[in-house]
């Protein structure tokens, strides 16, 4: 029989290897669950990188809504996104506030949508006309920039009026006016003039796209808004052509043009004219 050291030598080697196998499972183990981790995160990274290589990852389409003024294709020009940008990397509130650094531009909303789509939602600044200054051509904006006109944005004309005849001070009154005016009213007048009467030296000149002429103080512009309710009343067969607008009484009436002959008549009972 074994003494007691013998027996305790014994257990002693027991345990040890018993230590030995549970830390090289343990190991084993370990291993063995850092390469499956390794093996899944090469595998992600694999189609990651495929999905980043591949047309799926781009962007399938850009949708404008909001717009009055700017083309789609310029307000995404603006955003500096195109097709071709990565979908899943898109910084929406980033682009929203590179759309807002523009003059053009009041409020701007970037949103991803399924199916790669992103659509972009802008609120304009009021665009009043274009106007002469300083030998330069400007497109006047509601919050009182102006805006160089060269031939990239020369369409933008099409939806604002000319205006002529007043200077940088008389410029900044008349902005008061305009905030008054939908968008949809100034996109219907062709020209405004400086047109002083006696009675109110601000008295302006509106020249409507139909042909029609409007007179109205700069005080009173919002009175522009009853044109269409007004016009249908012309009659240029008996000499009633232009429109007289009035805030104080907060009415318009229609009347003969100030540059055309009045027929008179005299003491004896002829015509005659002005």
């Amino acid at each position: 029989m074994l003494d007691e050291s013998k027996k305790d030598i014994l257990k002693e080697n027991y345990l040890l290897k018993k230590r030995k196998d549970a830390h090289k499972k343990t190991v084993f183990t370990a291993i063995k669950h850092h390469c499956f981790l390794l093996g899944v995160l090469f595998g992600f990274f694999i189609l990651v990188a495929l999905y980043f290589v591949s047309d799926y990852s781009d962007i399938y389409h850009i949708s404008v809504e909001g717009n009055i003024y700017l083309s789609d294709s310029d307000i995404i020009e603006l955003s500096g996104i195109s097709e071709d940008d990565k979908y899943l990397l898109l910084m929406s509130t980033a682009v929203s506030s590179k759309l807002e650094k523009s003059p053009y531009i009041d409020e701007a909303k970037v949103e991803r949508l399924e199916n790669r789509l992103v659509r972009i939602t802008v609120k304009e600044v009021k665009q009043i006309g274009y106007l002469f200054e300083d030998n330069e051509s400007l497109i006047l904006l509601q919050t009182g920039d102006r805006v160089p006109l060269n031939e990239d944005n020369a369409y933008l004309l099409k939806n604002i009026p000319l205006l002529e005849g007043y200077n940088k001070d008389q410029i900044t009154e008349i902005l008061r006016g305009f905030k008054q005016i939908e968008a949809k009213t100034i996109n219907e007048i062709s020209e405004i003039h400086r047109y002083p009467f006696s009675y109110d030296e601000n008295m302006m000149e509106v020249i409507m796209r139909d042909g029609n002429y409007c007179f109205v103080s700069w005080t009173g512009l919002k009175m522009l808004e009853e044109y269409y309710s007004i016009e249908s009343g012309i009659d240029k067969s008996n000499g009633l052509s232009c429109i007289y607008l009035d805030e104080l009484t907060n009415s318009g009436f229609i009347s003969v043009c100030p540059w055309q002959n009045v027929p008179v008549v005299d003491e004896v009972g002829t015509e005659a004219s002005e």
